[in-house]
């Protein structure tokens, strides 16, 4: 996993972002009690919590079980390099914040394929100086600090959630 970080040159075409039509990365958000979603998504959010009322105990509980992880990977088990798969819109207790009170040095990647977390996350993270933190680079670019050592790959927030891709 060597390589340079990504640039903006990089990256992808952002589409334009529709805050009228909810999206699962700023739901997901709303349930954590962040800041980065929209009346559509505030809407949907309540619509399923009608039918899955502990929903929002469910992604909290989901959180804390990830600052947890970190906190020991970074801390006991000496963890200095992690990969978070699908890292969705950035919020409270992100991979590099947990990993980086206990380890200033840790080095983080965060990688997703969803345009608008991506916009979301590169305009959002910050790392200490000692680390750093990528966003959706292609895996030919993931760039950690030390390829022979121990890497924490997490993906706790992907689920399969239907997009215009995958309907039928």
């Amino acid at each position: 996993m060597n390589g340079t970080p990504p640039s903006d040159s990089d990256s992808l075409s952002f589409p334009k972002i529709d805050t009228t039509v909810p999206h699962s990365a700023r739901i997901y958000d709303y349930w954590l009690g962040g800041k980065d979603n929209y009346p559509a998504d505030r809407e949907m959010g309540e619509q399923i919590r009608a039918v899955l009322p502990s929903i929002v105990e469910m992604a909290r509980d989901q959180r804390a079980f990830l600052a947890r992880v970190v906190r020991y990977l970074a801390g006991e088990a000496g963890i200095r390099q992690f990969l978070d798969i699908g890292t969705g819109l950035p919020t409270a207790d992100n991979t590099h914040q947990v990993a980086q009170q206990v380890a200033p040095e840790s080095r983080i990647v965060y990688v997703d394929n969803d345009p608008l977390v991506l916009a979301h996350a590169r305009a959002l993270l910050t790392s200490s100086p000692e680390g750093t933190r990528s966003c959706g680079a292609p895996p030919r670019r993931w760039t950690l600090a030390n390829p022979s050592r121990s890497c924490c790959w997490g993906s706790c927030t992907t689920s399969p959630i239907p997009t215009r891709r995958t309907r039928s």
